[in-house]
């Protein structure tokens, strides 16, 4: 099995990790302007998700069995969390399920009314149209239109390794830790955004417990101790991480500017 080099990706996980982006959000208005820039990356996961289920689990009839079992209920298990996972629950205790992308919607409105609207024409408009038409008639904020481009770029290249790379060590790695900072940092209280915090308890719990291991076996596999792909991969984290941290840069400029 390869030996990833994790030792570039662990200096800027330290980094994202202390991001002053976490306690810079200290207010309602704060973190009105933070979700309005991180929906879109909530967003363009399911893409990179729903590329690797076709490439490990693909819909296909007739189907065959092929591939490793383990990693293709992975997979599957990510897909069935992420477009369907428990939401919050009714008042009586009936059980709701969501999609992670519209229970941020949901924390979102929860925190200010009317702040998911832009976010919710953008996905209407890539539905009926396109997303090169969503991104050039929707204003959303530049560092998320930056961001979702360096996604889409790692999905357009169609490796299967490299987009492996930026979900395992660009998303399931970081995503733990970059919760647990703004947990702790940020000046909002779980009653102020009782949503919020569950969708932060819920992917902290997800992806450190077993996400983040089982996406490290997936990438090994798909590099399959190639030593180009390897390097290619290990690139592609490293894009993945800085891409993060870039867009942290641009969120934190907007909650400064939006005190002034």
């Amino acid at each position: 099995m390869t030996t990833f080099p994790l030792e570039n990706v662990k200096k800027l996980r330290k980094e994202l990790a202390t991001h002053p982006v976490y306690t810079a959000v200290t207010d309602m208005n704060d973190l009105t302007v933070f979700m309005q820039h991180h929906i879109y990356s909530v967003w363009d996961f399911m893409s990179l998700v729903k590329y690797l289920q076709n490439k490990i689990a693909p819909a296909q009839i007739p189907w065959t069995p092929v591939g490793d079992a383990q990693v293709q209920r992975f997979i599957n298990d990510i897909v069935l969390e992420e477009e369907t996972d428990e939401g919050i629950a009714l008042e009586d205790g009936t059980p709701t399920y969501t999609s992670h992308f519209n229970l941020y919607l949901q924390a979102m409105e929860e925190v200010k009314v009317g702040s998911s609207q832009l976010a919710r024409e953008f996905v209407s408009k890539v539905a009926s149209d396109s997303l090169d038409i969503a991104r050039k008639t929707t204003k959303i904020p530049s560092a998320a239109e930056e961001f979702m481009q360096t996604t889409f770029n790692f999905i357009n290249g169609d490796k299967p390794h490299v987009i492996a790379a930026a979900f395992a060590l660009g998303r399931e790695h970081i995503i733990p830790e970059m919760f647990r900072a703004l947990l702790d940092k940020m000046n909002i209280s779980r009653e102020e955004a009782g949503v919020f915090y569950y969708y932060l308890d819920r992917h902290i719990e997800l992806d450190g417990d077993f996400h983040g291991p089982m996406s490290m076996r997936m990438l090994e596999l798909l590099c399959e101790d190639d030593k180009v792909k390897i390097a290619e991969a290990e690139e592609a984290a490293l894009l993945a991480i800085k891409a993060r941290i870039k867009f942290w840069d641009g969120v934190l400029l907007a909650i400064e500017s939006s005190k002034n």
